[in-house]
């Protein structure tokens, strides 16, 4: 008897692959259809995820405070996390109270003395000074009036920003009102909260659920809490050099130093752009090698001292994969991607190293299985 090309089995597999592969661009059709219906609920549940997870990370960060009290007596729970939510608010506030003065007065004072020098170097020296020299100078500012490229990019940008802005701001403002009280209950209830989590859980996956999410919160919460402090030294030290060396509104650019540092790698080159510039075109100062030379020893002790000793080597990633999920994650959620790219990206680590373990567990017990018999 002649034997088949394709068993039956197989054929009956490939029919149903291709059952759901028709059945998925179905749904795909109508999604399409009712597009507007589903934008409707993302953003309903955007609306709900935000100040959720925000809530969520504040409680990584503040939980190990909340245990730290209570194993040294200071209970019951709403006492001791009356004193870190206070304690939390109160350093807070005092960084608003101190720090926001000092920025706005650099700023308006960079504006009253430094800004129009600035635009006179726009206007006048830098057609002199252009690298590329002064006649593909003047065709690039004969083509920018030509075309009217900066008015056209700004009348479409701007009206883009406002909305944008409009849209995004009373959902944040929301967020961050409900994040008081999402985090107070969230903190009051924390083990209560996990364990009802778990009920949901089939009973046959929820110790390996459970031990996976005791793994991801230990991750991004030392994370964020690193993270944290990384970003208060590497400002302050910034900061003090920055007026070490002379360079006027050092309490800005240090400031700018530490905001943009929760981007890895990226975020020292960000920050001292602006310094360089300034300096550059600055008459008086420290000059724009020196600034450069500052940072460069900035990123060093970064890397290789403040990461090390203050993250504990909890995201032990190569800077190549931390690249991959910046632009990956950052395309996909925007600035937030961004942000949060390094923390995802060890989360993925977690996760695929837990079920790495597993498998590795089960064939040890296979093999155990297989010699006991």
């Amino acid at each position: 008897m002649k034997k088949r090309p394709v068993s039956d089995e197989s054929l009956n597999r490939i029919i149903k692959y291709m059952g759901i592969i028709f059945l998925g661009f179905g749904i795909m059709l109508l999604a399409i259809q009712f597009s507007s219906f589903w934008g409707w609920i993302l953003n309903a549940i955007k609306a709900v995820i935000v100040p959720v997870g925000l809530a969520y990370l504040g409680a990584l960060i503040i939980f190990p405070l909340v245990k730290f009290l209570e194993k040294k007596g200071v209970g019951p729970r709403f006492f001791s996390l009356g004193i870190v939510f206070v304690l939390s608010v109160g350093l807070i506030f005092s960084a608003f109270y101190f720090l926001t003065p000092l920025i706005v007065n650099e700023i308006k004072n960079f504006f009253t003395d430094d800004f129009q020098v600035i635009v006179n170097y726009i206007n006048n020296d830098l057609r002199d000074e252009f690298i590329l020299g002064t006649d593909l100078y003047d065709k690039i500012f004969e083509y920018v009036n030509e075309t009217n490229i900066i008015s056209e990019t700004l009348d479409a940008f701007v009206p883009r920003l406002i909305a944008t802005v409009t849209n995004s701001l009373l959902p944040l403002l929301t967020a961050f009102a409900l994040l008081p009280i999402l985090l107070i209950f969230y903190l009051n209830d924390y083990e209560s909260i996990s364990e009802n989590i778990r009920t949901i859980i089939p009973p046959r996956h929820e110790k390996n659920v459970a031990e996976l999410g005791s793994r991801l919160n230990q991750t991004v919460g030392a994370y964020l809490r690193g993270q944290l402090i990384l970003m208060i030294a590497l400002g302050a030290v910034a900061t003090i050099v920055y007026k070490l060396i002379g360079l006027k509104y050092y309490f800005l650019f240090g400031f700018l130093v530490g905001v943009t540092n929760i981007i890895p790698y990226f975020g020292m080159i960000i920050a001292a752009v602006p310094p360089i510039i300034y300096t550059f075109i600055a008459t008086s100062g420290p000059g724009p090698l020196l600034v450069l030379g500052v940072n460069v020893v900035l990123q060093f002790f970064e890397g290789n001292i403040f990461q090390p000793l203050i993250m504990s080597h909890q995201l032990s990633i190569h800077p190549i994969v931390i690249i991959i999920s910046i632009l990956f994650f950052g395309s996909l959620f925007g600035a937030l991607g961004v942000i949060f790219a390094s923390p995802i990206a060890a989360s993925i680590r977690v996760i695929y190293r837990f079920f790495s373990d597993l498998r590795k567990e089960k064939l040890r017990n296979s093999l155990a299985e297989a010699t006991g018999s």
